[in-house]
Formats: C-alpha cells, structure tokens, sequence
C-alpha cells in the first residue's frame, strides 16, 4: 500500500526519521518490522518500526547509503510523497516470542533501537516486566539525537554509550565488553532476566553466544525464549 508522508526529520548526514500517515484498518506488533520501498522498482527493505501499535501514525528510522539501492532514493523523500508500506508486518523481537516476567533488558547498537522504540511506545510492556533496561551503543553522540531525550524521559534504566566521539563524557566500551565485564547484565540469570537484541549481525551473534553459554534459550514464534534478536536490516 501506498501512505502519505506526513513529516520527515534529519538527524545527521546519515540518520532519519520518516512518518506516514495510518489507515484505521493496519495493525502490527510492537517491536515487529515491514517492508518498505519507494514504488518506482523492486526494491523493498526490512524496516522495523518505531511508532507504537496504538500511535495514529507509522514511523520509521532509517540510515544513508550513498550507493544503497534503496536508501539513496529514500533520504531525499518529502513530506507529501508517498512511501510503499508492506501490509504483512512480522519478526521475532517480540513480547510474545519471549518469556514475560521480571527484568528486560533491551541492548540495541545503532538503528538498532528501531524496534524497541516501539516496544516502548507500548504501555503494555511495562505491566510485563518489573524492571526495563536500555543500553544503547553508537559510535558518535549525535547519533543519539533521535531518541535520546525519549528515552531518557521514561521510566526505565536507560545507559546510552559512545564508543568513537572524544567529546562524550559517559560510558565509551562497547556493549560485549560491558556485558564481559559484568557492568551491563552482571548477576543476571535466566529465570529473573530477559534479553533482546537487535544490531548489526557480529554484535547479534556475539551476545547470543554468551546468553547461551550461560543458560538462556532463544525464543521464535514457535516457542518463548529468556532472549530473542532481530535479523532483519536495511541498505
């Protein structure tokens, strides 16, 4: 389907935001994605959302790839155009693909905070979960300009950190090396914590190969799990 821009916001010379307007009739899940493209070709990405599933409107954050076959076209889009919304949204990254139920930490790097913008934006998350933890990792503190003060105004555990920007006076180790170190998920277990994930494919793969050396299972939309991750990309 075809829906209206209705406001476009650029961060930095390689982060936006788009949103569209929202027919009565088209629902998702928090945390879910969609394809989206530009009409004019083939060509269609995965994009997680960030608006809630109770917003009036679809929201989406995206990067600029000078050469991306998609993003090229994308960032120069205006308020008025129109963007090809896919009407099957899907994923694993979840509430109902993982087990609900004490702590939730939610460990994103880059765009990867897409999909838990939108968990967030659903008021729902918070009667599942005791206790919500957010840690954000980016390499440059303006590319935290999106979400930051969102984030910062809820009520959660919210650690962002920079790992290349000279000039950021908070946390700058990646988010494996906190995890190696016991700073971010230190005494947790399994049967009191949760985990989601979703960032490039080695940051992925690298703590979903400590989460299962140390006793959590994956989750799919075949069976909960104590943590779940997220595949889907954009270029």
């Amino acid at each position: 389907m075809f829906l209206k821009v209705t406001q476009v916001e650029h961060y930095t010379d390689k982060l936006f935001r788009i949103r569209t307007e929202r027919p009565i009739t088209y629902r998702f899940s928090a945390g879910e994605f969609t394809m989206i493209g530009m009409g004019d070709n083939d060509v269609m990405r995965a994009y997680s959302f960030t608006s809630g599933p109770y917003d009036e409107y679809l929201e989406f954050y995206s990067i600029k790839v000078p050469d991306g076959p998609l993003t090229s076209r994308l960032q120069h889009i205006k308020v008025g155009d129109e963007l090809e919304v896919g009407a099957k949204p899907t994923g694993t990254l979840t509430t109902a693909n993982i087990e609900l139920g004490g702590n939730l930490w939610m460990l994103a790097t880059g765009t990867g905070i897409a999909p838990f913008i939108s968990l967030l934006r659903d008021p729902n998350i918070y009667d599942q979960f005791n206790r919500i933890h957010v840690v954000w990792s980016v390499r440059n503190q303006t590319e935290l300009l999106a979400y930051n003060e969102f984030l910062q105004e809820l009520d959660i555990d919210y650690t962002p950190t920079v790992t290349q920007d000279t000039e950021w006076q908070g946390l700058r180790q990646r988010i494996t090396t906190m995890i190696s170190a016991g700073v971010v998920l230190g005494g947790s277990v399994p049967s009191t914590d949760k985990v989601m994930i979703c960032g490039s494919m080695p940051f992925n793969n690298d703590v979903k190969d400590m989460l299962i050396e140390w006793g959590w299972a994956e989750g799919t939309r075949k069976e909960a799990g104590t943590f779940v991750q997220e595949r889907a990309f954009v270029s």
